[in-house]
């Protein structure tokens, strides 16, 4: 398990060397009048090339150009599914991504991946919610006792996932961003407060941060054992909270959130107040479970209301870097929908300022401009003959559960059969379903369809955004 002041073994960098490499060699080939294709070329160039051990395994995926990919975590021994789309960016910048945790945020489900531009590379770990997206201390066990194995999946989203997406889609390991909604919203704040240099935004809806309080102690098994058939939750993954060598303080959003200011990151917290705001709202819950479900459903956001006014009232305090929005609604997709355009461009706002912040630090390399000036004003007197070159970057394959995928053009691999920790459906975490059988939100009276009929919008107004400082 992490503690408070683990470093990650995975190395900052805010620009990947062989970029700024192939950056200052283009700059250079291009003073001097020489045509150049840069060595290590970002694989962003080509988005729509399959990695090597990456599919499109449906048409779905493929018209939104997500690649679903097995990574190996060295540190649970089995290939994890990861879906990626890649950005459109060209050779020569930064590549940040957007990591969605659990299959509610995950946008090849969700059919929300459109709210963010080709800028940025978006990495969704479905199967993470399964183990609440954290490292257990001890095997998980099902209600027949049989193993489920012991989930690392703070280890494998913070450490190893960085350092496989660097090497075969050329995304930085630092300045990037984390997502996770409902059961997967607090462990997003939760994961980049413990790896600050990989994240430095993170974004949390309907989530719950005070785990480490007697709610927490019931709430966090009771959903574990409700949503993905775990029976000792309680024990099993932070270990008994009245027994010593628990880490339940250790995983308490509350407990840690001042480490935000610290580390310069941004957090944005969203919430609705649990009280159902329209009809449709009613319809899509009494459709999934009938009055029980309105009844959940209304429960658990209040929930996470409260938990989040308490968060905002410590951040008003200490000043700390989060944005708290709020709006009506209980913990159901017609919540979810009416912010979510909003939070996206609040992540990617916060992206772009951290990028800016990080360029401005570049120290300035006044003897390469010197160079470059001289190359520049011999270039004018004596024109130079262009000398092509080219070199092939290389990346190492890792074993996946499926055939290995040859990198060419939107080539499709046999259906995949990735394993996971613990291989149980995450449904809707806590109470909802995802909104359709076709995996997209299903837009409510008061939503209006554009052209594409996966991405509902809301002319829900939210009632309001609470910023506290920067």
């Amino acid at each position: 398990m992490l503690s408070n002041d683990r470093a990650p073994r995975v190395q900052s960098t805010s620009i990947t060397t062989r970029r700024k490499g192939a950056l200052a060699a283009a700059a250079l080939a291009a003073a001097i009048g020489v045509s150049a294709v840069a060595t290590g070329q970002a694989h962003a160039v080509a988005p729509t090339t399959v990695r090597d051990g990456c599919a499109y395994v449906d048409g779905n995926e493929r018209a939104q150009n997500i690649q679903t990919c097995w990574v190996w975590s060295e540190s649970m021994q089995t290939s994890i599914t990861v879906k990626i789309r890649p950005s459109g960016n060209q050779a020569g910048g930064s590549e940040q991504a957007v990591y969605f945790l659990g299959s509610l945020s995950d946008p090849s489900t969700n059919g929300r991946g459109d709210l963010y531009g080709t800028g940025y590379n978006l990495v969704a770990i479905p199967d993470s919610a399964n183990g609440w997206s954290s490292n257990w201390q001890s095997p998980a066990v099902d209600s027949n006792g049989n193993s489920l194995g012991t989930p690392q999946w703070e280890t494998f989203v913070g450490e190893e996932l960085p350092l496989y997406l660097n090497d075969r889609f050329d995304i930085g390991t630092s300045g990037n961003a984390v997502s996770g909604l409902s059961i997967s919203g607090g462990q997003a704040v939760n994961l980049a407060l413990k790896y600050p240099d990989v994240f430095s935004v993170a974004v949390s809806r309907s989530g719950y941060y005070q785990t480490d309080s007697l709610l927490g102690y019931l709430l966090v098994p009771f959903t574990l054992s409700n949503r993905y058939g775990v029976s000792n939750g309680f024990d099993a993954l932070w270990g008994n909270p009245f027994l010593p060598g628990n880490q339940w303080a250790e995983n308490d959003i509350v407990r840690r959130i001042a480490d935000a200011k610290a580390n310069g990151q941004t957090i944005i917290i969203s919430t609705g107040n649990g009280l159902v705001s329209s009809k449709a709202e009613w319809d899509e819950m009494i459709a999934q479970g009938g009055i029980a479900h309105v009844a959940i459903g209304s429960v658990l956001e209040i929930v996470s209301f409260t938990s989040t006014v308490l968060l905002n009232a410590q951040a008003k305090i200490f000043d700390l870097p989060i944005e708290f929005i709020y709006t009506n609604g209980a913990h159901t997709w017609n919540r979810w929908i009416r912010t979510d355009a909003q939070e996206a461009a609040r992540l990617e706002e916060a992206l772009g300022k951290y990028e800016q912040e990080q360029a401005a630090a570049l120290p300035v390399d006044t003897e390469s401009e010197a160079t470059a000036e001289a190359a520049q004003a011999q270039s004018t007197a004596e024109p130079s003959t262009a000398a092509p070159t080219a070199a092939a970057s290389t990346t190492s394959a890792r074993p996946s559960p499926s055939a290995q995928v040859t990198e060419t053009e939107t080539e499709v691999a046999p259906d995949p059969t990735p394993t996971s920790e613990i291989a149980v459906a995450d449904s809707t975490a806590e109470t909802s379903t995802s909104p359709t059988t076709s995996a997209t939100p299903t837009p409510t009276a008061q939503s209006t369809e554009s052209d594409d009929t996966r991405h509902p919008t809301s002319t829900v107004e939210v009632i309001g955004v609470a910023r506290s400082g920067r």
